[in-house]
């Protein structure tokens, strides 16, 4: 197993969620998880989420207490449409209780209008209430839908099941600003990191020099002595011509801090 793939594995049993127990799910219980072994592997040709996903299940199948009925487990209405999909389903043994588990990694950078503070997400027309209010309404009501229970029953045998989540990932405040936005939902325990635009740097942070940029598969990880070598350094001008063309997550030496580096017009119309 190589260095990333086991920084991100044990991310998933160590890392702050950034979000608690909602009205409609609690957080799943990481003790559960199985423990990393030097046999798993993972695909980084995909996104974000999936390659979360395919971590995620290395460590319930590794886990003695639980087994994957499912994952990835598509609900179709009477006319074979799509409606939904059920990330996994998982029977702990000790309890026999079923679960419905989602898993979510999203990233939200706080920003300041007229009407209040926003919480768009590096792009910027995904927003964190938007995302909330989806996940509720929807994804954390599917196994409520008439089509999911008489799926469930049918392949599996499930008449019972619970819903619960695991919500990774960090929410970024404007530098320079000490205003708490206290999003909905999100953990007193969340991650917090701070966000500037490309052309503020010199107001704030004229003294760096060098940067690490932090690859995107890192970046629900929390910085530490072993994540450190797996950062890209880089000078300051090579990070802003970086975050020109996106958001770039860095860090500094010494630092267990981070920060998305915004380009200039991120934002500037959405949310």
């Amino acid at each position: 197993m190589n260095a990333q793939t086991s920084v991100i594995l044990n991310s998933l049993k160590r890392s702050p969620l950034l979000v608690g127990d909602v009205l409609s799910a609690d957080v799943f219980e990481r003790n559960l998880l199985g423990d990393p072994d030097e046999g798993m592997a993972l695909d980084y040709e995909q996104k974000l989420g999936h390659l979360y996903e395919d971590a995620l299940e290395r460590l319930i199948d590794s886990a003695p207490s639980l087994d994957r009925i499912a994952s990835n487990l598509q609900i179709f209405d009477e006319n074979r449409r799509t409606i939904g999909e059920l990330d996994f389903v998982v029977r702990d043994k000790q309890s026999g209780h079923y679960i419905h588990l989602e898993l979510a990694v999203k990233f939200y950078l706080a920003i300041k209008r007229d009407d209040g503070w926003k919480c768009p997400g590096p792009n910027a027309r995904d927003n964190w209430q938007a995302k909330l209010d989806r996940m509720r309404d929807h994804q954390f009501q599917l196994t409520r839908r008439a089509e999911a229970r008489a799926l469930l029953k049918d392949k599996f045998g499930i008449t019972d099941i619970t819903v619960q989540h695991l919500i990774y990932g960090c929410l970024f405040l404007p530098i320079g600003c000490d205003e708490w936005p206290a999003p909905e939902a999100i953990s007193g325990n969340a991650r917090i990191g701070r966000w500037l635009y490309v052309s503020q740097w010199d107001d704030y942070l004229s003294h760096i020099h060098d940067a690490f940029i932090i690859p995107k598969p890192l970046w629900p990880v929390e910085i530490s002595d072993d994540v450190r070598p797996l950062l890209t350094p880089v000078t300051v001008e090579e990070l802003k011509q970086a975050a020109q063309e996106r958001c770039t997550m860095f860090t500094i030496a010494g630092s267990h801090d981070v920060w998305f580096l915004a380009p200039d017009d991120w934002a500037r119309e959405e949310s």
